[in-house]
């Protein structure tokens, strides 16, 4: 077995990537950006749709490029074993909006199911702060679910301190917020 990568996205994992898509069984997959491919009403299904999806993953990690209104640029990385698409871990490089302010954060990641337990987050995690060091970001924004824990445990193991954790009360009327969200900052 080959070691775990971290890598700009590729459409040479399309295969895995819809692989992985069935193991979320329609859940929001965190950190992968799915949200941009719908923005155009793209089908990840289909080869040129996904390889237009990644190539707007990576040009959006040049702030040169502009990103559609509303967006951020940001830097994805995929995690990859043996060819196996396994997670994905995004960091935006500002927080242009109330949402991302509050709820969304500058990080987000996903593991894919059956990879899970790993601690292939917790290396996501770390690489993508490295990232935000060398852009010169002092500190960073996570957030998740307060019923995540592993997600929490994760941010904690990482470096992250909570800073509160936002009752559906606050969160519901601005953002349809079902669950209580925790926030953490990592200082760099």
């Amino acid at each position: 077995m080959t070691s775990l990568r971290l890598l700009p996205p590729s459409a040479h994992l399309h295969e895995s990537w819809l692989r992985n898509t069935e193991e979320w069984d329609g859940a929001d997959q965190q950190g992968a950006s799915v949200f941009l491919a719908d923005k155009y009403g793209w089908d990840l299904k289909s080869p040129k749709d996904f390889s237009r999806w990644v190539r707007l993953l990576n040009d959006l990690a040049d702030t040169q490029h502009q990103p559609p209104t509303g967006f951020v640029n940001q830097c994805t990385l995929w995690l990859e074993r043996d060819e196996e698409y396994l997670g994905a871990v995004s960091l935006r490089y500002a927080l242009i909006n109330d949402f991302l302010q509050v709820v969304g954060g500058h990080i987000g990641y996903g593991i894919r199911p059956s990879a899970r337990g790993e601690g292939l987050a917790a290396q996501a995690l770390k690489a993508i702060l490295e990232v935000a060091r060398t852009r010169g970001m002092r500190q960073v924004l996570l957030t998740c679910d307060d019923s995540n824990i592993g997600s929490a445990k994760t941010i904690v193991a990482c470096g992250g301190r909570l800073e509160r954790i936002l009752p559906v009360e606050e969160l519901a009327a601005q953002f349809g917020s079902v669950a209580p969200v925790r926030r953490y900052w990592i200082d760099l």
